[in-house]
């Protein structure tokens, strides 16, 4: 056997080798883990953040649902950084508030990851990963949405998925209008719609006194 000037064989030095990249690559897993579980925690603790900002909005317009872009054209929230990579922000399309029998149910998106229609006194926070919206329906969980557009020439009018009511704020933000309704568009502008699907799991469930330690 060969052996180098520490008195180290060749087999002893892989073995030390190979027992070192196992331990590295355990802890590289934890650490990913770990960091991941913060994510989850940054995320569950902006959505009540969110929520609670859609009161006063709410209160003004009698809104039975307020978007992320209500709120950030009124200069009353600020745009949240997605914790998990990507896109830089959450999605202020489709994150809202919903308000249905005097209680509060808040949906975030950042990136893949979703909180869906969560009541915001809730203690456990459900954390879905989804997947990119297409009009052919994936197998196994899913979720779906009636998306709105208009043509704008041989193009869509708008990027990205809108459903009715962001829709409708969305355009008359842009047209400088004031329609009420979707059938109350010009039939010019070819509004129209699809559905669209997406896969949906779950991936977390996230404790409220675990997320508030972030905002102390």
């Amino acid at each position: 056997m060969i052996r180098n000037n520490k008195g180290f064989g060749s087999r002893e030095i892989l073995t030390v080798s190979t027992v070192c990249l196992i331990l590295a690559s355990v802890l590289l897993v934890i650490a990913i883990q770990t960091s991941t579980s913060e994510k989850y925690k940054v995320m569950e603790y902006n959505a009540r953040m969110f929520g609670l900002s859609a009161t006063t909005y709410q209160m003004e317009n009698s809104n039975d649902v307020v978007y992320m872009m209500e709120l950030l054209d009124n200069g009353l929230f600020s745009r949240v950084k997605n914790p998990f990579g990507g896109e830089r922000y959450c999605s202020f399309l489709e994150s809202k508030v919903e308000y249905e029998d005097e209680k509060k149910y808040v949906t975030l998106q950042c990136g893949n990851y979703l909180i869906d229609h969560q009541y915001i006194a809730e203690d456990k926070y459900q954390i879905y990963k989804v997947g990119k919206w297409s009009e052919k329906k994936p197998n196994g969980s899913s979720q779906q949405i009636i998306s709105y557009n208009y043509k704008d020439g041989h193009k869509n009018g708008l990027d990205g998925v809108y459903d009715e009511a962001i829709f409708l704020y969305t355009f008359n933000k842009k047209m400088g209008r004031d329609y009420e309704n979707i059938d109350d568009i010009p039939k010019k502008y070819q509004v129209y719609k699809k559905t669209l699907y997406r896969t949906k799991t779950l991936v977390e469930t996230i404790d409220h006194e675990e997320s508030e330690k972030l905002g102390d």
